[in-house]
């Protein structure tokens, strides 16, 4: 995936589907603006690391579990590819992506514009 190809105004939510709990939310303004928000676990269901809602992340971030596998990696240059692996709250893998080649499972949903993004429960 890549961020500078989104259209201004459009949001992707990748979602649990058993839980419908989101775990990664990239959207762009009306002014094309990159707003991301994430949950995200590791391979033994651990959370790792979240957002508070949507921010912006001009420098990129990445996130890594204690054991050193990639979660999410978002360049500072919106043209380099996302890299990421997406478990749920059970380490399920949902999605994966070397920003080469990316894998989905049968577990993800994925939404488009007007879903909003709702953190999850306690």
């Amino acid at each position: 995936m890549r961020l500078d190809t989104r259209r201004p105004g459009t949001s992707t939510t990748f979602a649990d589907a058993t839980s419908g709990e989101g775990l990664f939310q990239v959207a762009s303004d009306e002014k094309g603006l990159l707003l991301m928000a994430f949950h995200l676990y590791d391979a033994g269901g651990r959370l790792v690391a979240e957002s508070e809602g949507l921010g912006h992340y001009p420098d990129g971030i990445t996130i890594r579990c204690s054991g050193g596998e990639l979660l999410l990696d978002i360049p500072a240059d919106s043209s380099d590819d996302v890299q990421y692996r997406f478990y749920n709250s059970e380490g399920r893998l949902l999605t994966s992506s070397d920003g080469a080649r990316t894998m989905i499972y049968p577990l993800l949903r994925m939404e488009g514009v007007g879903r909003n993004w709702v953190p999850p429960g306690p």
